[in-house]
Parts: C-alpha cells; structure tokens; sequence
C-alpha cells in the first residue's frame, strides 16, 4: 500500500519518494508562496496551544504543545485545503477521509519518542515555519520495523511530507541555537468507512 504517483499538478512539486519497508514517503516543496507561508505562520503562532499531547501512552510523562482544529477548518484555508488534497491525490486508489487536524508546536528541549500514527491511513504534515536554518535541526525521523532510524525529512519552510500512517516517526525538536518554535500541520486521514 504505496502512495501512487498522483496528479501531475503535485507530482512536478515531489523532491523525494522513498520507501520504508514498503510504505511510502512522499515530500512536496515548493507547493507555496513565501507570503502565504510567513501569513500562515502568524496565523498559527497565534492560536491557542494546550501541553496535553504524547506520542505513545508509555511517554505520557512527556507532554508535548498540540492545538487541534476541527477539519472543517482544515478544509476551509486555501494552503490547508492544498495539503489535504496533495495527500488525497497522492494516496493512489486508497479512499480516505480526513479525521483530525492539528499543529504541533516543539521549543528547545521537548522531549519527542517514536510513534504511529494510524494503520491503513496517511499523514501529510505541513512544515509551517517561514524561516529554518540548518543549525536549527528538528528533522522528523522515520524509522524502519527494526526501530533503526532510515530516513529523515527537514522542516523547510512550506514543506509538505505525505506518508503512510504507520510508519514508526518521531518529530524533531529545535537545537540550542533555535529560539523560535518548530510549528508543523498534521493532517491525519483514515480509510473511509465504505473502503473498510
């Protein structure tokens, strides 16, 4: 269950297509005006975040910055309802609906721990951060069934990554040198009820 090719609107934005036994992993750059991202940002810096989130139940000590969105409004905001259709198109014959929105925000000294996000599904997290300098790191790793660390995608500014749901990932957090907050999209897809 890769995603397929897609529409060719998306695929000529696609920088890298990897596998991860067998799953896909798909990035986008280029997909968005420098303006559109900078407004974007603000937008979402602004919103209000709770620390209520953990990766798996057994980290449950680490809570992390999450502000969920219903998927309404993920639909509604032009660069949001680009995202969610890049996943769709690229998700091949899969049917899927979107089930949760939310962003994540990450400063200097999170803690993040590998995780899945949903079996048979498809994530596509948008990099939301206008500026983001190497030194900076806070790439999310994907993993392989082994748990070894395989690949790992940079938050670029208006980067989208589209990925099978249950890849094991963990986001990465800001070095010492970031003083600005790592804020990603997450838009989570799962099989719709008359795909199941």
């Amino acid at each position: 269950m890769g995603l397929a090719e897609g529409n060719i609107g998306f695929e000529r934005h696609v920088t890298r297509r990897l596998l991860v036994d067998e799953r896909s992993l798909v990035v986008l750059d280029g997909l968005f005006d420098d303006r559109d991202v900078a407004a974007l940002y603000a937008f979402l810096r602004a919103l209000p975040y709770r620390l209520n989130d953990v990766d798996v139940e057994e980290t449950a000590y680490s809570r992390h910055w999450k502000a969920e969105f219903p998927t309404e409004m993920a639909e509604g905001i032009p660069l949001f309802r680009s995202c969610v259709q890049a996943a769709l198109d690229l998700s091949g014959s899969r049917t899927l609906r979107l089930s949760r929105a939310h962003a994540n925000l990450h400063l200097y000294g999170d803690m993040q721990f590998p995780h899945v996000d949903l079996a048979g599904g498809v994530t596509a997290l948008y990099y939301a951060n206008p500026e983001w300098k190497e030194s900076w790191l806070g790439e999310t790793v994907f993993y392989d069934e082994a748990h070894e660390p395989l690949h790992a995608v940079a938050p670029k500014p208006g980067r989208l990554a589209i990925f099978d749901g249950d890849i094991v990932h963990r986001a990465g957090v800001p070095s010492r040198e970031c003083f600005e907050p790592r804020i990603s999209v997450a838009f989570k897809f799962e099989p719709s009820p008359a795909a199941r």
